[in-house]
């Protein structure tokens, strides 16, 4: 790989582990997150899977000797780190990873002054099923990475 154009993503776990990394190197070009977890703290209390991380952690965020390691585990715990520019893409429906997670890591990087873009595909859960919009996120993540990776600007970066 050329090491000065390099870009990540990923959707769902893949979006979490996305989000972080960005908030830990500056090596990646560009960036995109798919339906990402950002908050800890925030999702145990949105999702429809509530226990799932006080079960993993041992115990809940409000627990004071649990909220720090709900933080450190989070992309949002260290976005002031932040200097890649990002896509992030979300469903609209989604209840498996609440929106709010996606808007939680886009106003953050919108008030860093970090290049990025919030994409709400309308009726999709957590991963898109309808063709159409299947296909624009495809064009948007072309269009981003060409930009931002790639360095061309053209029709399908402008989207």
């Amino acid at each position: 790989a050329d090491s000065e154009k390099l870009g990540v993503m990923g959707w769902s776990y893949g979006g979490f582990m996305t989000s972080w990394i960005i908030t830990q190197t500056a090596r990646f070009k560009a960036a995109s997150v798919g339906a990402g977890v950002t908050n800890l703290v925030s999702f145990t209390g949105t999702a429809d899977i509530p226990g799932f991380l006080p079960d993993y952690f041992g115990g809940e965020p409000w627990e004071k000797e649990n909220f720090e390691v709900y933080r450190t585990h989070s992309a949002m715990g260290f976005v002031q780190n932040v200097k890649t520019p990002t896509l992030i893409q979300h469903g609209e429906a989604d209840v498996r990873v609440p929106i709010s997670q996606g808007y939680e890591l886009y106003n953050a990087l919108k008030r860093r002054g970090v290049p990025t873009k919030m994409v709400v595909y309308p009726r999709t859960p957590h991963g898109p099923r309808e063709p159409r919009l299947i296909k624009d996120l495809a064009n948007r993540n072309l269009a981003w990475f060409d930009r931002y990776v790639k360095g061309k600007e053209g029709e399908a970066a402008a989207k």
